[in-house]
């Protein structure tokens, strides 16, 4: 049986190695460490050239470690499917048109019918709205959306919860 497929957003590598103190940054960080060592052996992750862009662009501490992690994940690639749910997306006014990055994440995600987009953004991905408006784009193009989800909301085995989504 296939394992359940996620798709990594950007911002769960910056979390991930992050060194600063702040009292947040380094709760993210905990739980992101916690959901890699315990659960990722759980699902098939994914990421896309977006989230090897963004974390190649400009300069920061780990920034390195946070390249090497994304790279030796499977990319799904920008499909014409994709194209369509981003330009949905971007009408819509889902994404704010300054968050190009966040908008192609969904898409690519959303094209590819990923089971879960794993993100800290619960400005723009992983909150109820975002999550009905997808989901209604989603449906109107025949596809199925992914759940938005942080490290400390997807589902855990360690819990005893099912990670897998009903069809």
């Amino acid at each position: 049986m296939e394992k359940p497929t996620v798709y990594l957003d950007t911002n769960v590598f910056s979390a991930y190695w992050h060194e600063g103190r702040d009292v947040a940054a380094a709760a993210r960080r905990l739980h992101t460490r916690e959901w890699w060592k315990h659960e990722r052996q759980h699902f098939s992750l994914f990421v896309s050239v977006t989230t090897l862009n963004e974390l190649r662009a400009g300069t920061f501490r780990r920034q390195a470690d946070c390249v090497k992690m994304a790279r030796a994940l499977p990319r799904l690639p920008m499909t014409q499917i994709a194209k369509q749910v981003l330009d949905m997306l971007l009408e819509s006014r889902l994404i704010p048109d300054t968050k190009p990055g966040d908008a192609l994440q969904m898409a690519v995600s959303a094209a590819h019918e990923v089971d879960y987009l794993l993100t800290w953004n619960y400005a723009h991905l992983a909150n109820p709205v975002s999550q009905e408006r997808l989901q209604s784009i989603c449906r109107s193009l025949g596809l199925r959306a992914p759940l938005l989800v942080s490290p400390e909301t997807i589902p855990q085995v360690r819990f005893g919860q099912s990670v897998r989504r009903r069809s």
